[in-house]
């Protein structure tokens, strides 16, 4: 990223500025997240004049997939297969695909990579050559799930800021207790499991 437009309504001014270190090889959802992580107050109002909005391009953006989309395993196979009806596996999956989609949207490229990614090595090869030749530096596939874990991380870090605990990562009781068409199946992930998904490090 080269440069910053920073816009602000309340004094009506423009200034374009230089990014900071914590911010220049950020871009994507990344950038947003550390932006928002570094300079909100979590407990802001969202219609706060210290709030902002921030919007970071990417390359081939699309939207942004931030639960993890297990469909890949669970249904198509892509990538592996984990039971659907199961809870074995689930945590792992759900953990692992948020790492990869949160660093698939802060490199700015659209979800539909990840099936490729999945399925092939080399196609995250080609993502970090092509990283690697935006920023000027090497980049493997551990910088792409660092990068990831990163952006998980400092969302999280807010979200806790703004006093958000596990107990709002509950699902509603009636998903344990209402039978799902057409398997009779429920909820059955235990509470003690959900709580390692948000483990990124």
């Amino acid at each position: 990223m080269s440069v910053i437009l920073r816009v602000d309504m309340a004094k009506q001014s423009v200034r374009f500025e230089e990014p900071t270190v914590a911010y220049r090889d950020l871009g994507g959802r990344a950038l947003t997240s550390a932006i928002v992580a570094a300079e909100v107050p979590a407990t802001s109002h969202p219609l706060a004049a210290e709030n902002k909005l921030v919007i970071a391009p990417g390359i081939l953006m699309g939207a942004d997939h931030t639960a993890g989309y297990a469909v890949t395993a669970n249904i198509l196979g892509v990538g592996g297969r984990v039971d659907p009806l199961k809870p074995d596996g689930q945590v792992e999956l759900s953990r692992n695909l948020q790492i990869a989609t949160a660093a698939i949207d802060a490199a700015g490229l659209c979800l539909f990579v990840a099936f490729a990614v999945l399925d092939d090595a080399t196609a995250l090869e080609a993502i970090c050559e092509m990283l690697a030749a935006l920023e000027g530096r090497p980049f493997d596939s551990a910088d792409f799930l660092a990068l990831g874990k990163r952006t998980l991380s400092e969302e999280r870090a807010f979200n806790t800021a703004a006093g958000f605990t596990a107990a709002h990562d509950r699902l509603p009781d009636f998903f344990r207790t209402e039978k799902l068409s057409p398997h009779g199946a429920t909820f059955d992930v235990p509470d003690e499991a959900l709580d390692q998904v948000l483990r990124f490090s």
